[in-house]
């Protein structure tokens, strides 16, 4: 009996001292030419200290995805609207790895309904996460939940935020302008106070950030764009599409299963675990 509690005891300390935290963010409607231009000029500190530990690169969305609001619906769920699931990824995830804290912290747009689809996906992962109910937030107010959870957890994480200002400033006014640029960099100034949380536990090297937008707008227009990105703090070695988001989450998460199967894409991280043998 000694045994199969020193056994147990030593399973259960493993996993928390080598499993990772990750944080996966979807900051809606960021076009790729102001926000490289901004990582250009280093106006956006955080994302290039997460940039510095991976990379970033482009990702494409198939054409038709902006009419059917499929792009923003794939971002939250991995799945589009033509696609059947039987559950949903965090369903799937929890069954998983139970052991894993999974919180969501998300913000509905301001001024502007999301589609019934998306608005009853982003519901569904607040309540079987036991997290706030979705409303309104601020970038400010959205990294503010996050640190305060950072600074509070013991156990390894994933955890799931959303930037919803830069979309509205790109749809009320346009893509390039001045306030378009400054919710950018409020999400990074967000970014940053999630960043010293996870500095100030010693935590912030063995957190994983996978960070993507639902899709771009055209330059200095008020259209949305077929083009997404990818900020990573693992290498991304490869072009990809936004079908890939979640099979990399299920690299990140170092989770094997046939849940892969579910979904269109390939991971980011594919070359890259070939070639090491391991993702993590």
């Amino acid at each position: 009996m000694k045994f199969i509690l020193s056994f147990l005891f030593i399973l259960f300390f493993s996993f928390n001292l080598f499993a990772k935290n990750v944080v996966y963010i979807v900051v809606e409607g960021v076009s790729r030419a102001t926000f490289y231009e901004l990582l250009n000029r280093n106006k956006l500190p955080n994302y290039r200290l997460l940039i510095e530990r991976g990379n970033y690169r482009n990702l494409g969305i198939d054409e038709g995805m902006l009419v059917s609001h499929d792009s923003t619906l794939m971002a939250y769920s991995g799945y589009s609207s033509k696609q059947f699931h039987d559950s949903s990824f965090i369903e799937q995830l929890k069954l998983l790895k139970p052991q894993l804290d999974i919180k969501c912290f998300l913000s509905v747009p301001i001024d502007k309904e999301y589609p019934l689809d998306i608005q009853a996906s982003l519901v569904h992962l607040t309540e079987i996460t036991d997290s706030p109910a979705i409303s309104y937030r601020t970038s400010t107010e959205i990294g503010v939940l996050a640190s305060d959870y950072v600074k509070n957890q013991k156990e390894p994480f994933f955890l799931v935020l959303n930037f919803t200002n830069v979309d509205y400033v790109g749809w009320r006014y346009r893509e390039g302008a001045m306030n378009y640029s400054r919710a950018i960099k409020n999400t990074d100034k967000s970014l940053g106070l999630i960043i010293d949380a996870l500095k100030q536990r010693q935590e912030f090297e063995n957190t994983e950030f996978l960070i993507t937008t639902n899709y771009g707008y055209h330059r200095t227009l008020q259209i949305p764009k077929e083009e997404a990105w990818v900020v990573s703090t693992q290498p991304v070695l490869r072009k990809g599409s936004i079908h890939d988001i979640f099979p990399s989450l299920m690299d990140l998460l170092d989770v094997s299963s046939d849940m892969n199967l579910s979904f269109k894409g390939n991971s980011l991280f594919r070359y890259l675990k070939q070639s090491t043998g391991s993702m993590l």
